[in-house]
């Protein structure tokens, strides 16, 4: 379940989100797994998309197990295909890559959602080259099909060059924190507050939402202001009168 106190801060995300490659790189103080599980069911049951999951270790696999089980987590997630790969110390090969890329591209249906495990178990990978053109190709794969991807990943997990190149397979990179969506690392009047309660996404508007509210009534034509008074004054009579 989704709690959400006010619609144009759900608005707000989920237009960031729905038809995009979405990359959240969150900090150590972030419940990634809770906000990421809120955020994807609350955008199903608006759009009614369908979605798949991609795993690709066993871990992937046993924490998809457990949020199938949370009893606040939607059933209706469950994913239509999965991918279990095992790879040598070495790395991950472009041929393991492109068999992947292959495997996946028939399944993917029009305006699907395409969730994939938490990238953590790339960090030890000697060669994460194929893998960024994995995701590239099947970032592009997926806007094909005017599909959303999302992924997750924790700050620092990787150097500075890996990073960066892993930043621009996405369309868009949210940073997360333990209370706010940021379009950036630094925080802003456009970021998203939101609390975790329960197993319930609490989504509150970016400061710059009510500051635009307050522009659009000071900006008003005298016309506009004065039906503007007329309703203020209508509403203060009725309480008086009630």
């Amino acid at each position: 379940m989704t709690g959400i106190t006010d619609e144009n801060a759900a608005t707000d995300l989920f237009d960031l989100i729905d038809g995009h490659s979405v990359l959240f790189a969150y900090g150590s103080q972030t419940r990634m797994s809770e906000l990421a599980y809120c955020i994807i069911s609350s955008l199903l049951e608006t759009t009614g998309v369908p979605m798949s999951m991609i795993l690709f270790t066993e871990k992937g696999h046993e924490a998809w197990e457990e949020f199938r089980c949370n009893q606040n987590w939607n059933t209706g997630l469950a994913p239509t295909y999965d991918t279990s790969l095992k790879y040598s110390v070495g790395g991950v090969t472009c041929t393991d890559m492109t068999e992947l890329l292959m495997d996946i591209e028939s399944e993917i249906e029009a305006r699907q959602l395409t969730f994939l495990e938490d990238l953590a178990f790339l960090r030890w990978r000697h060669n994460k080259i194929p893998f960024m053109r994995f995701l590239d190709l099947l970032s592009s794969r997926v806007r094909d099909k005017q599909g959303t991807m999302i992924c997750t990943v924790a700050l620092n997990m990787f150097d500075t060059e890996t990073e960066k190149l892993l930043h621009t397979v996405f369309d868009t990179v949210l940073f997360v924190t333990e209370d706010a969506i940021q379009l950036g690392p630094k925080k802003s009047k456009e970021d998203i507050q939101y609390s975790l309660k329960n197993g319930r996404l609490i989504l509150k508007p970016a400061v710059s939402t009510d500051l635009k509210k307050i522009k659009e009534i000071f900006s008003l034509s005298t016309e506009e202001k004065k039906e503007l008074d007329k309703i203020v004054h209508e509403h203060i009579e009725e309480f008086r009168r009630s």
